[in-house]
């Protein structure tokens, strides 16, 4: 009786091994199915759910099989584990999770249950990580050397003196970003444990734009170097730059390094880095510059060039797949204050000028779009408008952005037995986002692209001088010199310094990445990921 008490009790629990075993496996086998058929949803986001139901197909693993396919976002920074980072979503999916359910067979167990199988189910989640660099404020493709080393002579502290051919190597020169952080790291000794530990250090800036030296000649590019290092030894040694501020990784930044090779590289030419790098670290970010004569056209020239924050501290350049990141330039307020040529009249003991205020906003850069079946990046560009104003300024305040200014009419012309007072006020039109798109080969070559306003009134010089309210005085003299000959010999003086006035705003502006409403992007990197499972 024992024995065949144990010889049944045997027999059923072989009998539940048996059937446990058979359902495991088929549970195991639809799950691979399940995770084949994420895959290849992930893959072809736009057809997720035929995807899914083609890979189901071709791998059967008995019996009907059912897929329910969600797509979504997958969020990796998300708490709470794998399962709580997708968020099934018809707006811009990423991602995409797979249900598929099934029936396990039964074979012993049919005369304890009554039925010939159990309902399974599994599920997959998986995303791709397609990934755009891009970045805002790169007009450096044309330099007057005059001009640019009487700005970064102010932002260093000392006298730089680079030729045109620097300049011109040292905006030609790319340097792959990961390399160049690479470097750091290694050069400064933090060894960071993540590229966000090392962004968030404060560096000395003539050290960063030292180990850019470094990093140009052991790509060959010794002119470029040379130049770089001559801006390094200028900066003042209390100067400093926190990374974070010129840079955003996105999702690179919790890796310690970066594989892919050169699909996973993000150029940017080296005088955008090292441009950046100062504005961003000079601490008053007002730069006094005596052009003298450097202006063709203009008797003197002296402006003050104030930079301020990028708002709420955006980058200069970022890595990102999410639409919402925005990248900006800074602020940027440039007072001129322009001798002009006069003669007739106007010549002799005369003394004509033009004090001309430029405020610019920021222009901005975010991601429109990006097709890895097109191998195409598009920007979205909000390109810098503000307002040009004829005036007098305190240029004591010119670098506090928190603050208004309130132009007063200026002095245009000073003589001995009159003079003449104006006040002119152009503002700039243009303020939503215009789309760009950068082909695989505009990346590759680094392309620079300008974008303006599609709404912008005139913004020339031209138009705010023939906007000027005039007011003469004679001082109360009568000497048969009347109002009318005075602005008659005032008018071609004033258009024939327009020209001038428009070429001194735009070398200015364009050292600092900005432009009268106009924007410069450059796409850096475009890396289009395989689907990977998530969870």
């Amino acid at each position: 009786m024992i024995a065949a008490a144990a010889l049944t009790g045997g027999v059923g629990l072989a009998a539940m091994a048996v059937d446990l075993g058979s359902v495991y496996l088929q549970a195991r086998r639809l799950q691979g199915v399940a995770d084949l058929a994420a895959l290849a949803a992930a893959g072809d986001i736009a057809r997720a759910q035929a995807a899914a139901d083609a890979t189901v197909e071709i791998n059967p693993v008995g019996g009907a099989v059912t897929a329910e396919v969600a797509r979504g976002r997958y969020d990796p920074s998300a708490a709470g584990g794998p399962g709580k980072r997708f968020t099934a979503s018809e707006v811009e999916p990423d991602a995409a999770r797979v249900v598929l359910k099934g029936e396990a067979n039964l074979y012993f167990a049919q005369a304890l249950l009554g039925k010939k199988s159990i309902p399974i189910r599994r599920q997959a989640t998986a995303t791709r990580a397609d990934l755009a660099s891009f970045s805002i404020g790169a007009r450096l493709a044309s330099l007057d050397a005059g001009v640019a080393n009487a700005l970064l002579s102010g932002l260093t502290g000392s006298k730089v003196s680079l030729s045109v051919m620097d300049y011109d190597a040292l905006a030609q020169a790319d340097v792959d970003l990961f390399t160049y952080l690479d470097a750091l790291d290694t050069k400064l000794g933090v060894n960071a444990a993540s590229y966000d530990d090392l962004l968030a250090t404060d560096v000395k800036t003539g050290k960063a734009l030292s180990v850019l030296a470094d990093v140009l000649n052991a790509a060959g590019e010794s002119r470029a170097a040379s130049a770089a290092t001559v801006l390094a030894s200028a900066t003042a040694s209390s100067e400093s730059i926190k990374l974070s501020t010129l840079v955003d990784l996105g999702p690179y930044g919790r890796q310690d390094h970066v594989a892919g090779g050169s699909s996973a590289g993000i150029g940017a030419d080296a005088m955008q880095l090292a441009n950046a790098m100062l504005m961003l670290s000079n601490g008053e970010r007002q730069v006094q510059l005596d052009l003298g004569t450097a202006i063709p056209g203009l008797a003197d020239v002296d402006a003050w060039l104030a930079i301020g924050e990028p708002m709420n501290n955006s980058p200069y350049m970022t890595v990102t797949q999410d639409k919402s990141v925005v990248i900006r330039t800074a602020q940027t307020r440039l007072y001129i204050e322009a001798k002009l040529l006069g003669s007739g009249v106007l010549g002799g003991l005369a003394q004509v000028k033009a004090p001309l205020l430029v405020e610019l906003a920021s222009g901005e850069a975010k991601l429109a779009a990006l097709d890895c079946k097109a191998r195409t990046t598009t920007l979205a560009v909000k390109p810098s408008v503000g307002s040009l104003t004829i005036g007098e300024i305190d240029t004591s305040k010119l670098s506090n952005f928190k603050q208004g200014l309130s132009p007063s009419k200026a002095r245009i012309v000073q003589a001995p037995l009159f003079t003449v007072d104006g006040a002119s006020k152009v503002d700039l039109g243009g303020a939503t986002y215009r789309n760009v798109v950068f082909s695989s080969a505009d990346v590759k070559d680094g392309t620079v692209k300008t974008v303006k306003t599609n709404d912008l009134v005139s913004t020339t010089v031209a138009t705010l001088l023939g906007n000027l309210s005039l007011d003469v005085n004679l001082l109360g003299l009568q000497l048969g010199l009347g109002e009318s000959a005075i602005l008659s010999a005032l008018k071609p003086v004033l258009t024939a310094a327009a020209g001038p006035l428009d070429l001194a705003i735009n070398r200015l502006t364009a050292l600092v990445g900005v432009g009268l409403g106009e924007a410069d992007v450059r796409a850096n990197g475009m890396r289009c990921g395989a689907p990977a499972l998530v969870a």
